[in-house]
């Protein structure tokens, strides 16, 4: 995955695309200590509440990382929405042309990720749910895309 840069350097992204406690954080936690520099909840408390992607207050800070050839990883709830997920192809392809984008997509497992929430020791539990609800119905995997299981309590 990634592109190549003037230097011969790979540029590498992957986008993550999962329900409120489906173990996105989880996941991102052990890729960081690989070194991959992590975005979660890309576009929370972005320009003007909006949610386009490069309106995100990190957005010219990815682009950025990835120029420099940092390994990136990007999560939102909202690419549950495939709108939201073509969105920010289109938006990073327009701005590095050549990259290679790999998705990464957990499972839609509704009653697993409202079990993970209710364990959580979080003042955001209520919003958390209401997320879950919000976009369990928009969640769709796209055929032949790589799948994750919902990461569970005292699975690791």
């Amino acid at each position: 995955m990634g592109l190549k840069r003037e230097d011969g350097m790979s540029i590498e992204i992957i986008l993550i695309a999962g329900l409120p406690g489906s173990g996105k954080s989880m996941l991102m936690e052990a890729l960081k200590r690989e070194g991959w520099l992590i975005f979660d909840d890309f576009k929370a408390n972005a320009f003007n509440d909006s949610s386009i992607f490069w309106h995100s207050r990190n957005y010219k800070t990815l682009l950025m990382a990835l120029h420099e050839g940092q390994k990136c990883i990007v999560a939102d709830i909202d690419f549950c929405k495939a709108t939201s997920r073509h969105e920010a192809e289109k938006v990073l392809r327009e701005q590095i042309a050549e990259i290679t984008l790999e998705w990464l997509f957990f499972e839609n497992d509704f009653h697993a990720c409202q079990a993970n929430i209710m364990r959580r020791a979080s003042q955001s539990i209520e919003d958390n749910l209401r997320a879950l609800n919000e976009y369990r119905a928009q969640y769709q995997i796209p055929i032949g895309m790589r799948v994750i299981p919902v990461w569970r309590s005292g699975e690791g």
